[in-house]
């Protein structure tokens, strides 16, 4: 779902969202134009017209403007179809080929010094890479095209930069700071009287209080939302919304109101034919009906969602749609098809969840490296400052020994010798010295990467552990619901095969003691010698903590849910008497 579409604020200042009275005017401006550089701006200002409604309309009048440029040499109308082109991929979810052609629309911005051009054709770059989830880049691209709109005064420009960041953190899960970031675009949208944008700005917002569970906020700006792009008659901004507010009374087990949303979203849609949005509706409305046990319903939805992820490529959707199906057959006994589903489900979940664990490991690798060279120039730089402190001691022996030659040449000559080989023994050890220095520092660094590696790798596994004994969990609700106790059902089966594979994994606590204080020495002794009255799951909740997981990481390990971490946590705190300033995270690096 493109969320991010008032981003497109960024390539034109002109109308985005489906059909307006615009589009009339320029088409009636188009044939009273004759064949020139006015005529080029027209075709791309109705490409941009279409591309939220009629993505198709931008094509075809986008590879206009740029015939058109071509023939009359227009270096400034060729950059702006190239970034009409970039938005028609990116709609499209071609993220290679829009990144090529805004690629090329900046290479002829910077070419006839166009700043405005550059800004854009980088902030929609960045665009492309959040959505890729390469968020270091394109928060790279973001602040760089923030300078550029700063240094020329657009504070629109600013504006659509703010929520672009907003994006980025959204999709990092960092929702304070994506909310932080939203209403600063949209206190500039709101001094601009862009409602448009504001549109928009209450979509993000509303989304960041769904997650944040404050439910009565988020369908206070859903329904702003809705009502601007109703006064727009925007199909793509009322479908979000629909959807939207269908997914927030889910949450509250509003069934109806959940329903109806859906529905009105799927009728908006039935012209507008966004295949992303359908699925989005259809697996809402399976969800509902699978709570209204309206299995015939619920199983016809996840099947609609199903062939459409499949079609479309959206992995996430379609194991959501795989989930929903299993489920579904459990409940009205179908066990052949629920046991089909829900092995398409797991499959393609431990897919997802290999790739991001492969995005964890590689993050941490550059993080080792990058800390690792740090180090080695550090080493470098202290064995030159003791090489520059041998090399001055020795020089002001020799003119403490010239000194005394001047003084008395005859008598001093056997001391001053004695002197300079006494110098140069001592050079000698120095260099010894740091020559042992150094290798006893990169024998200690090479086993920190090791023990480092070690415990990684063990808290990968209790992750992927915790993991499977939550589908066990999972598997046995099921078998319970469905009141087979046939040990060769499907469901058995794959009971006793999770339990196998979880007995593969297995690693105690213990063992995760002993690769923990591989690399923090001494840290259990220290806490339980100031704090005796810790139980061993709270020792266990603090080296977590120590390591720096995230609630959901934490709760995963240990076994339990994020709210009970907390409540763990806050005891923590009682236990280990911390003042309220205080903060746990800093204490207990700090022992």
């Amino acid at each position: 779902m493109k969320l991010s579409f008032c981003l497109l604020l960024l390539v034109f200042n002109i109308q985005l969202y489906g059909q307006s009275p615009k589009a009339d005017s320029l088409q009636n401006l188009l044939q009273k134009t004759k064949d020139d550089t006015n005529k080029v701006g027209i075709l791309v200002d109705l490409a941009m017209e279409y591309w939220s409604s009629e993505p198709e309309k931008t094509l075809e009048y986008a590879k206009n403007a740029m015939g058109l440029s071509g023939k009359l040499t227009y270096f400034r109308g060729q950059a702006r179809s190239y970034q009409v082109f970039g938005v028609y991929y990116w709609q499209k979810n071609d993220y290679v080929a829009a990144l090529e052609n805004y690629s090329k629309s900046k290479d002829i911005f910077e070419s006839i010094h166009d700043k405005n051009g550059i800004a854009r054709a980088i902030c929609n770059m960045g665009i492309v890479y959040g959505e890729q989830g390469n968020y270091s880049q394109a928060l790279d691209n973001y602040l760089q095209a923030s300078t550029i709109f700063s240094e020329l005064g657009d504070q629109s420009k600013i504006a659509s930069t703010y929520n672009s960041i907003g994006n980025v953190y959204k999709n990092q899960k960092n929702f304070e700071e994506a909310l932080i970031s939203y209403k600063k675009a949209q206190s500039i949208w709101l001094k601009l009287n862009d409602k448009k944008s504001i549109a928009g700005s209450y979509i993000n917002i509303g989304s960041i209080y769904t997650k944040q569970k404050k439910f009565p906020e988020a369908i206070l700006n859903a329904e702003k939302a809705l009502k601007l792009f109703e006064d727009f008659h925007d199909s793509n901004g009322q479908i979000i919304c629909h959807n939207n507010l269908g997914e927030i009374y889910f949450q509250k087990q509003q069934y109806p109101e959940a329903l109806s949303h859906y529905e009105k979203s799927l009728l908006i849609n039935d012209k507008f034919q966004s295949k992303r949005l359908m699925i989005t509706a259809y697996n809402g409305l399976g969800n509902v009906n699978t709570r209204l046990n309206e299995n015939a319903k619920a199983i016809s939805s996840y099947q609609k969602a199903k062939d459409l992820a499949l079609a479309t490529g959206v992995r996430p959707a379609l194991q959501q749609a795989y989930e929903g199906l299993a489920t579904v057959y459990g409940q009205v006994n179908d066990f052949s098809n629920a046991y089909h589903f829900q092995k398409l489900s797991t499959t393609l979940k431990d897919s997802i969840f290999n790739a991001e664990n492969a995005s964890k490991m590689t993050n941490l690798r550059l993080h080792y490296e990058t800390e690792k060279k740090l180090s080695e120039i550090k080493l470098i730089q202290k064995e030159k400052d003791l090489g520059y402190a041998t090399r001055n001691t020795a020089v002001l022996g020799l003119l403490g020994g010239l000194l005394v030659l001047g003084l008395a040449f005859n008598r001093q000559r056997l001391k001053v010798r004695k002197n300079r080989e006494l110098n140069e023994v001592q050079q000698a050890l120095a260099e010894t010295e740091i020559r042992n220095r150094l290798e006893k520092e990169q024998q200690l660094m090479a086993e920190l990467e090791f023990r480092n590696k070690a415990l990684t790798t063990h808290t990968l596994n209790l992750i992927q552990k915790n993991g499977i004994l939550e589908e066990i969990r999972q598997t046995v609700s099921l078998t319970l619901k469905t009141g087979q106790k046939d040990e060769n059902t499907p469901l058995f089966s794959k009971l006793i095969n999770l339990i196998d594979y979880s007995f593969n994994l297995d690693r105690d606590w213990d063992e995760f003691k002993m690769y923990f204080e591989g690399v923090h020495k001494d840290f259990f002794i220290k806490l339980k010698k100031e704090n005796p009255e810790l139980s061993g799951g709270e020792l266990r909740l603090c080296a977590l903590i120590r390591l720096n997981l995230n609630l959901k990481e934490a709760a995963t390990l240990l076994n339990i849910s994020p709210d009970s971490v907390k409540t763990a946590r806050h005891r923590l705190r009682k236990k280990l008497n911390l003042p309220e300033e205080s903060n746990l995270t800093d204490y207990l690096m700090s022992v």
